[in-house]
């Protein structure tokens, strides 16, 4: 399997280093103990202590850890870099958690990351683990945080073994993650369907205030309204696809077809579009679009007189399942799960209004 990985000085600044390989002392390559980041291209490997010893830091291809995140654990203390096996990765991922040593009920199975084991009510009640397949990640903290320990395939009791070997003190683990890599397609990946779950899909809908515009007329006879500027409201549509952990999705993936799209009443589909959806894509723009307000001709006697103009932002969030292959090969296929991020703007309003001002008395 290949590797790539690049350790930083820094904050992704200063004197960096990139591996393609394992490295037990990163002594050699005047990376010990000063790494401040990390970011992986390919692969995955984890940074223990030296000779592959020692509280261990997974990282797999396409994530970067930065500072923040790196301090709390590694900072400035990494000594070596381990790359592993490819063949862990084979088969579709499932563990199970026991609350008892030796691998006693209740239990837990799961096949997808867990955020929090609270959610199940088996927070750092962990005594025994089993990986049917795959390679997962517990975590000692709910996120995915805290320190870790790595599961291949095989069962695990609680132990003082090293954290790479499945080593993990009881009743402390609160979530987990799978680390599953899918072989990559010799060619570029092709979208072949993509389904969105519209039962679970969350709206919202906010109206706000885009112009305003007054003018009053005190005196006794109708004023005309000078010709205004004109005023154009602009605003740009946006979409994301962001995928699951550990989707494995090219970083330059583009399809033709429809997103979801949430109006003034519900969720209704756009045409079909060019989109952006590659792991690496971000937010991108759907569609421009502006809006003019318009002005009174004419303003009574003795009247203020305002415009005021709202649109309404929708944002919708709404999982969806992705059905890719081989450009080269449409039998070669892998599903991969991620959530459809998307705002739009609608329903342009403007209101004139007339209020009466006090009157002059006469002299």
């Amino acid at each position: 399997m290949d590797s790539k990985v690049t350790l930083y000085e820094h904050d992704f600044k200063g004197k960096s280093k990139v591996f393609t390989k394992s490295c037990p002392d990163l002594t050699v390559d005047g990376f010990n103990n000063i790494t401040s980041s990390v970011k992986c291209e390919k692969g995955v490997d984890f940074i223990p202590g030296k000779n592959y010893k020692g509280q261990i830091f997974v990282i797999k291809d396409g994530e970067n850890y930065g500072y923040d995140k790196f301090k709390g654990y590694f900072n400035d203390k990494a000594l070596s870099l381990r790359l592993l096996d490819e063949n862990d990765f084979n088969g579709e991922p499932e563990c199970t958690l026991y609350k008892h040593f030796n691998y006693t009920a209740p239990t837990l199975t799961f096949a997808d990351d867990v955020k929090s084991l609270k959610c199940y009510n088996f927070d750092k009640m962990t005594s025994s683990v089993v990986v049917k397949s795959g390679v997962w990640v517990g975590f000692t903290q709910p996120n995915y945080d805290g320190y870790q320990s790595l599961f291949l395939k095989g069962s695990y009791n609680f132990s003082d073994a090293p954290n790479d070997k499945g080593g993990f003190k009881n009743d402390v683990l609160s979530s987990f993650s799978k680390i599953m890599l899918k072989p990559s397609a010799p060619g570029k990946m092709k979208l072949l369907k993509i389904d969105y779950d519209q039962a679970v899909a969350r709206t919202s809908r906010t109206p706000t205030s885009v112009f305003r515009w007054m003018q009053v007329n005190s005196g006794s006879v109708v004023q005309t309204v000078p010709k205004q500027e004109e005023v154009a409201i602009k605003k740009e549509a946006t979409y994301e696809f962001k995928w699951d952990r550990a989707a494995k999705v090219s970083a330059t993936l583009t399809a033709k077809t429809q997103i979801p799209l949430v109006g003034k009443t519900g969720i209704s589909m756009s045409a079909d579009m060019s989109v952006s959806m590659g792991s690496t894509a971000g937010t991108n723009k759907s569609k421009a679009e502006e809006w003019v307000p318009e002005y009174p001709s004419k303003i009574k006697p003795y009247t203020r007189s305002t415009v005021t103009s709202t649109l309404t932002q929708g944002n919708i969030s709404i999982p969806f399942t992705a059905l890719l292959c081989d450009e080269s090969n449409t039998e070669r296929t892998i599903i991969e799960k991620g959530v459809f991020y998307g705002c739009q703007y609608f329903d342009f309003q403007t209101e004139c209004k007339d209020t009466k001002i006090p009157t002059p008395k006469p002299k």
